[in-house]
């Protein structure tokens, strides 16, 4: 919150000079939003033109003596359209944080930087110019943020928001809150609001939420109150004095990421596996790219998967994975795009896999891992449509015509797929052979006879525990040695992990509720074998 009271004051001032010695040099913000939206289309055949004609009107929104985010974009989108036209796609996709789609558009020009900068030696795509473009788009959610302008409103106003240079995330957000909440007291002062309506021409845009009108009364409260520096000014000096100082453009961008390191030794504490099957696991997946770890419930599929991903990146870094299930009713739509009902018509909205893409393709020097669990559950040409070829190894990087936008698209070569199949489920079909040229298979077994395991066992030190485990172990050579089930059907070892306390009465359950119903699935139509193996194990506990 802040001081009410204070702000009344500096509304007082600002309604006084709004018309008086404001509107005339302010106005072009609310021209630039309406010129922005009659003339942004991002399928334009002439992105780059589409975009230069787009922020025409933005003058020193955009642009000052030693700032120039307009013109490195647009020269941008001249050398790389395409590059371009995505970088704007996922920026404006609220399906995702803000503050991600900012850090990834400011990643994405360093690498245009590199590539098309002609020596240039900043991109000039920084907060300051997202969020205008964010801005633009959004005029009634989103604000333009500067945090040297954001900080001093808050300490003016007596504010209990709190900014620190770089912690962008935690500064954007106070922003959103503070100048929501400003926004909120703005809509209480009627006075301002007629005074405000009275200036608007058919050039401007309406300005329904005052967000606009919001984002000039904080410059005006840190740089002019009380002083004679137009906003324009105001704009062109931060500008100005944050490449002269080279402070504002780096400010918020924290690199110390201060993720948790994860190492093959931590793999192999964690999951019960030999460091043989570790290292052949790890050499498939690099060679092939797409690996699915198959096998029984129990086994540990879907913690393997996790760990797996950390272990190849060295850190568990959550930003670098994205994890999905397929289902029945899973489709192209949700993992790549599709239209979908918003309001009264439909819009095209991108798929989970399609933006983890991008996300990858900002960040080329980092592995990214896109697990998908129950893979074999879903219609496989059905959801992956053209992606068929494109997750192909040997096709990484080219590009294939999207049936939905007509634009190219191209899987990153260091992106990785991982499914996980269940091989004791019936009821499922064969997976897609066209999909099984894709992936390698990986089978992941009980890891009872583990090192990790063994070790795990052993701090239990439970003579019930390592009876019922000597059970199970004999239980699975009796499944792979039938016809009719195979070493696909063994009990895994995760049912008995995680048992911090172990009690005779967490094992029985374990055994009257997870085994015996999963037994009783295989041996249907054996009786006599299942009604052994439940006196077997529940003679464990007698």
């Amino acid at each position: 919150m802040f001081d009410k009271e204070r702000l009344k004051e500096f509304l007082a001032d600002y309604r006084r000079d709004l018309v008086r010695k404001r509107w005339n040099s302010e106005k072009y913000k609310w021209e630039a939003v309406k010129w922005f939206r009659d003339n942004w289309d991002v399928n334009a055949p002439d992105f780059a033109e589409m975009l230069e004609r787009s922020l025409d009107k933005t003058f020193n929104l955009l642009a000052s003596n030693n700032n120039f985010p307009k013109g490195m974009i647009v020269g941008f989108a001249r050398s790389a359209p395409e590059e371009v036209r995505s970088m704007f796609i996922s920026l404006f996709d609220e399906e995702k944080d803000v503050y991600e789609r900012v850090d990834a558009f400011k990643t994405r020009s360093s690498v245009l930087l590199e590539k098309y900068g002609n020596g240039a030696a900043q991109h000039y795509q920084y907060e300051n110019a997202i969020s205008t473009y964010l801005w633009l788009r959004y005029p009634d959610k989103y604000y333009i943020y500067q945090f040297v302008i954001a900080k001093t409103a808050a300490d003016k106003l007596k504010s209990d928001h709190q900014f620190r240079k770089g912690h962008f995330a935690d500064n954007f957000r106070s922003f959103m809150k503070l100048y929501d909440e400003i926004c909120g007291a703005l809509k209480e002062d009627t006075e301002l609001i007629n005074i405000f309506r009275s200036q608007l021409t058919e050039t401007c845009y309406p300005d329904p939420e005052l967000k606009a009108l919001t984002i000039d009364v904080c410059f005006y409260i840190s740089r002019d109150h009380e002083q004679e520096v137009p906003l324009s000014d105001a704009y062109g000096n931060e500008n100005e004095i944050s490449d002269k100082t080279d402070t504002v453009c780096t400010e918020e961008h924290d690199d110390g990421n201060g993720i948790e390191k994860y190492t093959k030794t931590d793999f192999l504490n964690e999951v019960y596996m030999s460091e043989k099957s570790y290292n052949d696991l790890t050499a498939v997946l690099k060679n092939k790219k797409n690996i699915i770890l198959q096998g029984a419930p129990g086994v540990g599929k879907t913690f393997t998967a996790k760990r797996l991903a950390y272990s190849v990146m060295g850190e568990k870094d959550e930003s670098r994975t994205e994890f999905i299930q397929f289902h029945q009713n899973y489709s192209y739509e949700d993992l790549m795009m599709g239209y979908k009902p918003v309001g009264n018509g439909f819009e095209l909205k991108y798929g989970i896999f399609y933006r983890f893409c991008m996300k990858a393709a900002e960040r080329p020097d980092k592995d990214h891992f896109f697990i998908i669990d129950e893979i074999n559950r879903g219609n496989m040409s059905k959801i992956f449509g053209e992606l068929l070829m494109l997750i192909e190894k040997d096709h990484r990087g080219t590009t294939a015509t999207l049936a939905y936008n007509g634009l190219p698209f191209s899987v990153p070569k260091n992106l990785y797929i991982i499914g996980m199949m269940n091989t004791a489920d019936r009821s499922l079909a064969m997976i897609d052979y066209a999909l099984r040229r894709r992936f390698s298979f990986f089978e992941l077994g009980p890891g009872f006879d583990s090192e990790g395991f063994i070790r795990y066992q052993n701090s239990l030190d439970n003579e019930t525990f390592n009876e019922l485990i000597a059970k199970i172990k004999e239980l699975n050579s009796e499944i792979s040695r039938d016809k009719s089930l195979g070493k696909g059907f063994c009990i895994g070892h995760s049912y008995f992990c995680g048992l911090d306390v172990c009690t005779e009465e967490r094992l029985r359950s374990i055994v009257e509720y997870d085994i015996i119903p999963t037994l009783r699935e295989y041996w249907f139509d054996d009786e006599n074998k299942l009604m052994r193996w439940e006196n077997i194990l529940q003679g464990v506990f007698q």
